[in-house]
């Protein structure tokens, strides 16, 4: 079979901004470990491990990302850890993905357990966006390690700001989805399950709620840009839909419990 091909416009990685991005990235990553650790030896609970494993494996998705939204990992000069989809991919992509989708989700669920209620919901979701949007302003303008190609709507720096709140969903809805059923699953045999959930909730918020966008950006040889720009608000919105039914259904109606007298056997 011939392999999915991707084209970009490349330039050379500079040193010091992949130095930098990627020891940053792996610093993070190494915090997001410690506080799972910290979790699970203080509350004697496994499924914080799986849950971050989750969001590790998630970087394998990265590569259709890219393919489909445009984003160009730059190839000269890079610090290669292995190509498919047309994309290059980083060394630190992995470190990435535990970060930001493994540890957020991790600490939106506890965070849940806490205060389970709609405004916690939305500080979460908006807080986790904000941090998307710097986190990737900073990638592509300050390090320059990628960039998104072609003409993009809502551009802020290099970054198309819409997509900022479909990678805030992702660890939203992981979340949300680990903190209603982690506690059911006592035995760590069972929860090796929650190890489908961040790649599942990825696949729902940049594939699901951005298939109109999607259908646009690839629909014609060169989309009009009103289209775009109009298809584009489509995803936001779609994820806010998404976000406020996942409220209403799986977290209104938790009753609040000290994350402490939640079953914390670790049997398997």
């Amino acid at each position: 079979m011939a392999p999915v091909d991707t084209l970009g416009q490349d330039q050379p990685v500079g040193d010091w901004g992949q130095i930098v991005g990627t020891g940053l990235t792996f610093a993070l990553a190494f915090l997001a470990v410690g506080y799972v650790l910290t979790v699970a030896r203080r509350d004697r609970i496994t499924w914080p491990f799986f849950l971050l494993l989750s969001g590790g494996l998630t970087c394998l998705m990265e590569p259709l990302y890219d393919h489909l939204y445009g984003l160009w990992f730059h190839e000269e000069n890079q610090w290669n850890l292995y190509e498919t989809f047309g994309s290059s991919q980083p060394v630190w992509v992995p470190a990435a993905y535990v970060a930001f989708y493994g540890g957020a989700s991790v600490f939106v669920a506890r965070t849940l357990m806490r205060t389970p209620n709609m405004r916690t919901v939305w500080t979460m979701y908006f807080a986790v966006a904000a941090m998307a949007i710097a986190a990737e302003i900073a990638y592509v303008s300050v390090f320059e390690l990628y960039s998104y190609q072609d003409d993009q709507p809502y551009k802020f720096f290099g970054y198309p700001l819409f997509l900022g709140f479909t990678n805030a969903m992702s660890a939203l809805v992981a979340g949300i989805l680990a903190f209603r059923i982690a506690p059911m699953l006592p035995r760590a045999l069972d929860q090796v399950a929650l190890i489908a959930i961040v790649p599942g909730a990825f696949a729902f918020g940049l594939f699901g709620t951005g298939i109109l966008y999607l259908s646009v950006r690839h629909g014609f040889e060169d989309p009009p840009m009103p289209l775009v720009y109009v298809a584009a608000l489509t995803v936001p919105l779609a994820i806010a839909s998404t976000v406020r039914l996942l409220g209403i259904c799986l977290v209104r109606t938790a009753t609040p419990t000290p994350v402490e007298s939640r079953p914390t056997s670790v049997s398997v």
